[in-house]
């Protein structure tokens, strides 16, 4: 069957609204599939940032219990120290 020039310019606009339709479903599944990705980024990046957060607390509290038995022990040599003078 032989098609004649308006059975096919319209064959083709019709093809074409198609492949168009069938291409903004395609790039909006990309859209979302990209945006989802992005998601779970941010959400690892929120966590890492959480246990950063949390190891620097950590540190600093490690960091203060050790300056606080530092001044505590030298207080204690001092006190010794006094009392073994004293004594003598």
């Amino acid at each position: 069957m032989k098609m004649t020039k308006t059975e096919f310019k319209a064959a083709a606009k019709d093809a074409m609204g198609r492949a168009r339709i069938a291409g903004r479903l395609a790039a909006r599944r990309v859209v979302d599939a990209t945006d989802a990705a992005l998601v779970e980024a941010g959400k690892a990046a929120r966590q890492r940032q959480r246990q950063r957060a949390a190891k620097t607390a950590f540190k600093a509290a490690g960091k203060a219990a050790l300056v606080a038995g530092t001044v505590v022990a030298a207080a204690l040599a001092v006190r010794a120290a006094r009392a073994k003078k004293a004594a003598t």
